[in-house]
């Protein structure tokens, strides 16, 4: 095994351990969560990251608006949004998060 081959070896196992270990420090995927449209989830994925980089359980209202897709967003899909934080115990409330 060549230098370059032991490195790709080596980084592919560090970026494994990384990944796994960021996905425990997530909070837990609900099923709710899963059945969502991809661009809502991952809507829902940047504001629970975002509530755990604060250490807080809110958000504000630009918070969401910051995180939605760029096209119309049913009142279904923000139905699921607020449900899957709630779920989470996170609240969105009007002003300041801080």
């Amino acid at each position: 095994m060549n230098h370059d081959e032991t490195y790709e070896r080596r980084q592919a196992i560090i970026d494994r351990l990384l990944a796994n270990a960021l996905r425990s420090l997530r909070p837990p995927r609900l099923p709710s969560h899963d059945a969502m449209p991809d661009d809502i989830r991952r809507a829902v994925d940047a504001l629970l990251e975002k509530v755990e980089m604060q250490k807080l359980r809110r958000l504000t209202y630009d918070d969401l608006e910051e995180a939605l897709p760029p096209r119309d967003v049913t009142a279904e899909d923000l139905e699921a949004i607020f449900w899957v934080l709630s779920e989470h115990g996170i609240a969105v409330e009007d002003g300041d998060a801080e």
